[in-house]
């Protein structure tokens, strides 16, 4: 009689994330702090409480805008939603909070600045592709601790910056993150989310 291989029970339950994570029911922020009780988890008890509150078994999908929280401006009695603009001029793009990150997201600035806070994003795959077009512009990243990144891209006479500091990544969800330009600046960082950017990241 053959024994069955054991398999850890934490191993299952970022299974059930990753599934998750996938169909766009927890944002990449909320996985990684699942992700995090689980592997710290040492007791079923500990394991349980880390999988607390979410749904029993697969949802029908999102509602593809429960998601998508508008950048707004509120000047009185108008609201300017600027959350479908995806090509700034001399000006900022931002995606920050709750937002929807799509497959094959483009995000273009002529001389401008791209602002990307994806520590609360809501993808709606394992594996998402962002494409940065940078022309003159800058660009700023935040992403949580757990989600594995690949920047990939052809820039000219530009600057790439990297801050991942340390964190173990265990599946879940991944980032392709094309960038290119010409005379660019691109800083990434990785930050839980709810913290804010420490004023030692003066270059950020």
């Amino acid at each position: 009689m053959t024994q069955e291989p054991y398999i850890d029970p934490r191993a299952l339950a970022q299974q059930r994330l990753e599934a998750m994570v996938g169909r766009g029911e927890l944002s990449l922020a909320e996985f990684s702090d699942r992700a995090a009780k689980i592997w710290a988890a040492t007791c079923p008890a500990e394991l349980e409480v880390a999988l607390s509150g979410l749904p029993a078994g697969p949802a029908t999908g999102p509602d593809p805008g429960s998601a998508r929280v508008p950048a707004t401006r509120q000047t009185g009695a108008i609201t300017v939603d600027e959350s479908h603009k995806k090509t700034s001029v001399f000006d900022t793009l931002k995606r920050e909070g709750r937002w929807s990150l799509p497959d094959d997201y483009r995000l273009t600035s002529w001389m401008g600045e791209i602002y990307l806070d994806a520590r609360e994003a809501v993808v709606d795959r394992p594996r998402t592709h962002l494409q940065l077009d940078l022309w003159g512009a800058n660009a700023k990243i935040l992403l949580p601790p757990g989600v594995s990144v690949a920047v990939t891209g052809n820039r000219t006479w530009s600057e790439l910056k990297i801050d991942e500091g340390r964190y173990d990544i265990r599946g879940g969800p991944h980032l392709d993150i094309e960038i290119n330009g010409f005379m660019a600046g691109v800083k990434i960082k990785i930050l839980g989310a709810g913290e804010k950017i420490p004023k030692t990241w003066k270059w950020f």
